[in-house]
């Protein structure tokens, strides 16, 4: 007997985006592990900063321990330890010193291997399900999605957070960290025409008892990232007609990119946000597989 194809239900077109945020990312391994055993389908990732290295590690193939065990390694190389003197001389106007839009605090060169040495010669086109990463131009203030090229270059670019590391120059433009203008770039997936967007966001405390550099700028970070989110999320939510079901992890305490001993705590925050929504993504996705 004849079926029209008006019964058989229409999968969704699912998203997963991925907000920026150091090592706190590592908190969306539990996501990966639910929507495996249900075996929902991905069509598309987002990423900023640390958002893009989880999203292109999923892409090639990564599985949980294989992700921590990434970060991990990062780490034991001291990639953030190498200041860039000149630099530094520069900035506070000093004599043999000089900073200007392409330099950074730090040298960024064993960084750049780790990616290179992770990736190789893998570009974004190959990554599967498909990412996305968000970048921002310093020289014009826009921001930028790469949707081609090499992995390692767009994940550099991607997370080099000015002024601790130097934009990267990539297809022509200067890039730097897309936490300047979308930390989660939601309204990508809007314009990619998905159904089901998941977007996964951190929430850092302000530090009151910052004292140093580092503490400050991560405060300060804090703040506009949350405004520019806020902001982003509302004109995503009025232009999405289907679902957006945002999962926000929150943290006690402020958690800095080499705090991997936290790994643990992360994802155990991680796994009990994502506890918490597991029924609204399920009912989301079953909405959108109705005939």
């Amino acid at each position: 007997m004849f079926t029209s194809d008006h019964s058989v239900p229409r999968q969704p077109k699912i998203s997963l985006v991925l907000s920026s945020g150091g090592l706190k990312p590592v908190a969306a391994v539990s996501l990966f592990e639910f929507l495996d055993e249900q075996s929902i389908p991905v069509n598309l990732m987002v990423g900023c900063s640390a958002g893009s290295i989880i999203s292109a590690l999923r892409g090639i193939g990564y599985g949980t321990r294989e992700m921590i065990d990434f970060f991990r390694g990062v780490e034991r190389f001291k990639p953030f330890d190498h200041i860039d003197y000149r630099a530094l001389l520069g900035l506070a106007k000093l004599p043999f010193g000089k900073f200007n839009m392409h330099s950074g605090i730090l040298h960024p060169q064993k960084y750049r291997m780790i990616l290179k040495e992770t990736f190789g010669d893998t570009r974004i086109e190959d990554l599967r399900p498909k990412v996305l990463m968000q970048t921002t131009d310093v020289s014009t203030g826009e921001g930028v999605i790469l949707d081609r090229g090499l992995v390692c270059d767009a994940l550099y670019a991607s997370s080099a957070i000015f002024p601790l590391l130097p934009p990267i120059e990539f297809a022509g433009r200067w890039l730097s960290d897309g936490y300047y203008t979308s930390p989660l770039p939601v309204s990508e997936a809007v314009k990619q025409g998905m159904d089901v967007i998941i977007a996964v966001t951190f929430f850092d405390p302000i530090d009151m008892d910052a004292h140093s550099y580092t503490a400050c700028l991560s405060n300060y970070y804090s703040i506009q990232g949350d405004a520019t989110t806020r902001y982003q999320m509302a004109l995503s939510i009025d232009m999405h007609t289907h679902e957006i079901v945002i999962i926000q992890v929150p943290f006690k305490n402020p958690v800095n990119i080499w705090d991997i001993d936290y790994i643990p705590e992360i994802i155990e925050l991680g796994r009990i946000a994502i506890e918490a929504r597991k029924n609204d993504i399920l009912a989301a996705i079953k909405h959108y597989s109705r005939p």
